[in-house]
This record gives C-alpha cells, sequence and structure tokens, in this order.
C-alpha cells in the first residue's frame, strides 16, 4: 500500500487526472452560453411636484416610493420573481430553452424538473444591476445559443413593461379613487350638518337667531323711544296740575301697554321669566354650533372636490413608462463558462488540496518513525 500511495501517484490520481476530465468538459463538452445585455431605466412624466402635501410622495414614485430609483429596484426585482417564471413558461415555453439536446448534460435542467427547480436554474441564469444614482437597470440574460438569449430577454423586458404599466395605471385609479371616496364622506357630513341646522330650525320657527335678535332689539328701541315721548308728555300734564284728566289716564294706560311690549321682546331675546316662545339668547348658542359646523363642513366638503380634480388631472397627465436605451443585440460569441479560467481554477484548487494532504500525510510518518 505505502508503495503504491506515493507522492507522484497521488499527484495523478488526485489532481492530473480529474485536471484532466475537467479540462475535456470545458473544453470538448461544456455548452457554451451566450450573453444578452440590456440597459433600461424608468421615467415618469407629467407629475407636479406642487401636488397636494398628501400625495407628493406618489408624485415622485408609481408606487409611493421617494424616488424614480425605487420604481427600478422594484422591475429589477420583478426580472427575478417567480411571477415572471411562470408567465414566460406559459408564453414562450421557457422551460424549452434550457432542456435542448446539443446542450450538455450539466448544464441542461432536468426534464422532470418542478417548477421551483425552473426558479431556481432562472436565477442563475439572469442578473440584474441597478445603479443607485441614476435607476439605470442592467439586465442580461444567458442562454445556449445566441437568438434563445435575445428572446427570453425581450420576452422578459415586455413582461416587465406590461407591470409598470399596470401598477402605474393602479395607482392613477387609487388616487382619483381616494378623491373621489373622501368627496363622498364630506359630502355625507355637509349633508348631515345641513338637515339638522334645517330640523332644528323647523323646531324653533327661527331662520337666524342673531338677525332675529337684531330685529327684536330694532322694535325694542323703537317702543322705548315712544314711551319717552308719552313719559314726557305726561309728566307735562301733571305739571300742570292735569294728570287725573281723561288725556293723563290714557297716556297711563299707553305707557304700560309700551311696557308689556316692551318686557316681553326683552324675555324673548334675554329674558329672566319664561315664555311658551323659544327665546333667543338660548338659541344663539345652538345656532351657532349648528352654523359652524355647516360652515366647516362645507369648506371641507369644496377642498376635497378641488383635490379630487387636481388628482384627475394629475393621473390623466402622469405616464409611467420603462424606457431602453441600449437594447439586446444578438450575440456573436459565447462569454460562458470562461473554459481556461474555470480549468485553471479547479486545477489550482485540487493541486492546493494535495499539497495540504500531502504534508499532513509527511508529517503523520514523520510522527511513526
Amino acid at each position: 500500500m505505502g508503495v503504491f500511495f506515493t507522492k507522484r501517484n497521488s499527484l495523478v490520481c488526485f489532481v492530473l487526472f480529474p485536471s484532466m476530465i475537467v479540462a475535456v468538459y470545458c473544453f470538448l463538452i461544456a455548452s457554451g452560453q451566450y450573453i444578452s445585455e440590456t440597459r433600461m431605466v424608468v421615467r415618469t412624466i407629467g407629475v407636479s411636484e406642487q401636488f397636494d402635501a398628501s400625495e407628493k410622495r406618489e408624485g415622485r414614485s408609481i408606487i409611493g416610493g421617494d424616488s424614480l430609483t425605487q420604481d427600478s429596484y422594484i422591475v429589477a426585482n420583478y426580472l427575478k420573481s417567480p411571477q415572471i417564471v411562470r408567465r414566460l413558461d406559459a408564453e414562450i415555453g421557457l422551460r424549452g430553452f434550457f432542456l435542448k439536446d446539443a446542450i450538455d448534460t450539466l448544464s441542461r435542467l432536468r426534464r422532470e424538473a418542478s417548477f421551483e427547480d425552473l426558479y431556481k436554474y432562472w436565477l442563475k441564469q439572469v442578473d440584474t444591476y441597478v445603479d443607485g444614482p441614476s435607476g439605470i437597470i442592467v439586465f442580461t440574460v444567458r442562454a445556449f445559443s445566441p437568438e434563445d438569449s435575445v428572446v427570453i430577454s425581450s420576452a422578459a423586458l415586455a413582461a416587465a413593461d406590461e407591470m409598470i404599466d399596470k401598477i402605474s395605471e393602479k395607482a392613477k385609479n387609487d388616487l382619483v379613487t381616494r378623491g373621489e371616496r373622501d368627496v363622498m364622506l364630506r359630502l355625507d357630513e355637509y349633508r348631515n350638518a345641513l338637515d339638522e341646522l334645517r330640523d332644528y330650525q323647523n323646531k324653533t320657527g327661527i331662520l337666524d337667531p342673531i338677525s332675529s335678535a337684531k330685529m327684536a332689539n330694532a322694535i325694542i328701541a323703537k317702543l322705548t323711544e315712544e314711551k319717552l315721548g308719552l313719559t314726557v308728555a305726561l309728566k307735562s300734564l301733571e305739571a300742570a296740575k292735569a294728570g287725573d284728566t281723561a288725556r293723563g289716564r290714557q297716556l297711563r294706560r299707553s305707557i304700560q301697554a309700551l311696557d308689556e311690549q316692551i318686557e316681553l321682546r326683552q324675555n324673548n331675546v334675554a329674558g329672566k321669566k319664561a315664555t311658551n316662545e323659544t327665546q333667543l339668547s338660548s338659541s344663539m348658542t345652538e345656532f351657532s354650533r349648528l352654523e359652524t359646523r355647516r360652515i366647516v363642513a362645507q369648506a371641507l366638503y369644496e377642498a376635497t372636490v378641488r383635490n379630487l380634480d387636481t388628482a384627475k388631472s394629475a393621473a390623466l397627465k402622469r405616464t409611467t413608462f420603462m424606457a431602453v436605451f441600449s437594447n439586446s443585440h444578438t450575440p456573436e460569441q459565447s462569454e460562458y463558462p470562461d473554459r481556461f479560467s474555470e480549468w485553471v481554477i479547479i486545477t489550482a484548487g485540487l493541486f492546493t488540496l494535495w499539497v495540504t494532504g500531502t504534508l499532513i500525510w509527511m508529517s503523520i510518518e514523520d510522527h511513526r518513525v
């Protein structure tokens, strides 16, 4: 055993022979993979930065993010999602591109592979990169023929573009729907405020306590002025020793009648005695509360109507799209695998392991002596 297991034999068995197998696979068997690269960016036009403060975030990003770069990350994530694998498999037969007989066994997708296996395989064949400052997306696809790489890349980009359109449309619809919901809510509140105010007016028979109070005070002032005139006339009669005449008695009755009218109207405005009529002073507080609520509800309703008009205008003007500025072209030569580099790396790794194992084995042998 010791004669057979020499350093030369172990070098051949554990380094040279596996290295030859790897070389045969890399240079003669491994199928070449062609890379298709596309560069794009997500853009939104027709957005006003001075839109309603509550919508500023949506004004800058189709899905509510704080920058357009976030939209680029969403697209990049979608290109590596299970959803796009399902769609491509249904539309272009994605599985078939990786099951061709021309593909070597180690690189080929298993025919009985499940969807999860296909998805894992897809993640190995595609790559996405997003440049943070600019939001540029770099999307690469590896396939086993130049045409296949372009077909797969084009189908994936078409799916991503449709996804962007759907999300953008949904964002606009949600913006308008939320505005319409707010308008209906404020309209109901405004109607309730009007109904409560009208019911109170019907109950009290007073349309406006303030106006009624002004009118009542004007009447009181008029009656007081008239009473003052009669009082002066009565005092004049009494000074002339004619207070008990028919004229004097008539003036006293008139003054008493005016006092009763003044007292009645004063009680109606802010009286101290209970009357069958609603006192204006007590109704002013409730009326003011109801009127204030009506004014606030009306202002809020008008504000939501303006916001809805602004939202509809912004939704009509806003367009989000994926702009491709570097299309994928049919590659002329395979870039993967890098046959020589992979062979060198594997051979160097095997040689390193062999050297390490040999040193350990020699150390053990030295301790036995």
